[in-house]
């Protein structure tokens, strides 16, 4: 396998941007420092970056993958002519992976990505109460009666669903925390409360954050971030 592509399917950087890490030096093959992107590695090279070990992404282990969607991408990883551009678009690395919930097309922020069911299962039913954390921003002012009616609790779809924190971070713009997973559950509440929202990123998924990710990039989850996910 060509060098770039390995940095690539590890997580480590997209095709290009890992070219031009191997170009700059940044890169050593058995301890000894690559500069030529067409390198060959095989399975038993020990491949580092800056120092540390890069562990390839291979089929037939459990894989734990952050993306941060932009806008006008579709929650999937099966493209359709119809839809646009999808997550498989952005994220491709041999295996196969599903995400866990979905944004819609007009939603931005953290996704994660597995290939592990039980770990799906736990961070999707509702009876683990995974809070997710979301940046919104409406074309009105929240009122202290709405913030009452919002933290009171909304029935949608015959079911009450409460907010379990609302923080305004600035004019306009809140951060709320819900445990709630049903789709487009943040736009259907705050058009209850007679609220339009122009701008919607979700920023964490329990305690994991997307952080400085930037805009169509992913990275592979470490090993605390994956075990405090789990419950462990």
């Amino acid at each position: 396998m060509r060098l770039a592509k390995y940095l690539s399917s590890a997580g480590v950087a997209s095709r290009r941007s890992a070219e031009k890490l191997i170009v700059s030096g940044r890169i050593s093959v058995n301890k000894q420092q690559i500069t030529d992107p067409a390198c060959d590695v095989q399975d038993n090279d020990r491949i580092e970056f800056d120092g540390e070990q890069v562990e390839p992404v291979t089929s037939g282990k459990f894989v734990y993958l952050m993306l941060h969607k932009p806008t006008g991408i579709v929650s999937t990883m099966s493209p359709d002519k119809e839809e646009g551009a999808c997550i498989s678009d952005l994220v491709n690395i041999g295996v196969r992976l599903h995400p866990i919930g979905r944004l819609d097309r007009d939603t931005s922020g953290l996704i994660l990505l597995t290939n592990d069911g039980q770990f799906t299962y736990r961070l999707t039913h509702p009876k683990h109460l995974i809070q997710k954390e979301y940046h919104v921003r409406t074309n009105r002012i929240l009122t202290p009666h709405a913030y009452r009616r919002l933290m009171r609790g909304i029935t949608i779809d015959k079911r009450v669903v409460k907010v379990d924190e609302i923080v305004l971070i600035a004019r306009g713009k809140l951060s709320v925390t819900i445990h709630e997973g049903r789709k487009r559950i943040i736009r259907r509440l705050f058009e209850e409360i007679g609220h339009k929202v122009i701008e919607l990123k979700r920023v964490r998924i329990g305690a994991v954050g997307l952080g400085r990710l930037a805009k169509g990039k992913w990275r592979k989850l470490n090993e605390r971030e994956i075990m405090t996910l789990k419950g462990q």
